[in-house]
């Protein structure tokens, strides 16, 4: 939570300014994710089911206007996220306005990926159960390899990022065709909060 903290709070920021009140949202586990979150706050009556106890928790606690559904199944070691047979069946469930992710990497060759096989097919099926996706990635994921991949063939509709990775948004750029595509500029940068890259 505390590694680029600034550039990730910026891309929550940003991102949560893309949520209307109503909307139906289904977020996976992460740090930036716990940071687009919590910029909620001001939401009136979204839906959210998450597999992140993290998330839920705070979305409770601090959102009254908000109904949370913490998806169920397994806790593992190696990761924040709940997974399973029991999660999967309930995303298969959900029907969404949004899903909101953010990949361990964006691969130049693979697109989105993550290291551990289950959050791939976790993060695959959530696509599959909403009507847009949107992806968050601090810059410092940009063009870095990983394992397993989670690129859909839709493709995402609003992918963000921070204003420090041009070289490595360069790489990955063509992984996102359809995509509306933000630059989130962090806090401590005397400029907007964000730039509109192509839409």
């Amino acid at each position: 939570m505390h590694s680029r903290f600034a550039e990730k709070n910026a891309v929550g920021k940003l991102a949560a300014s893309l949520i209307k009140d109503g909307d139906r949202l289904l977020i996976e586990a992460g740090s930036t994710l716990s940071l687009f979150a919590n910029h909620l706050k001001e939401k009136k009556d979204l839906s959210v089911a998450t597999t992140s106890p993290l998330i839920a928790e705070s979305l409770v606690r601090h959102s009254r206007a908000c109904s949370v559904e913490l998806i169920g199944g397994k806790l593992a070691a190696h990761t924040t996220a709940l997974h399973g047979e029991e999660t999967m069946a309930r995303i298969r469930d959900l029907e969404v306005d949004w899903t909101i992710l953010s990949p361990t990497s964006m691969c130049i060759h693979k697109g989105a990926c993550y290291f551990h096989k289950v959050d791939a097919e976790t993060s695959l099926l959530m696509q599959r159960s909403a009507k847009k996706t949107m992806m968050l990635s601090d810059s410092s994921k940009l063009g870095v390899p990983s394992r397993y991949t989670a690129q859909t063939m839709q493709g995402v509709d609003v992918f963000i990022t921070d204003n420090n990775g041009e070289l490595g948004f360069a790489e990955i750029e063509h992984h996102l065709k359809k995509a509306r595509v933000f630059h989130a500029i962090s806090e401590d940068a005397d400029s907007e909060d964000f730039i509109l890259l192509n839409s």
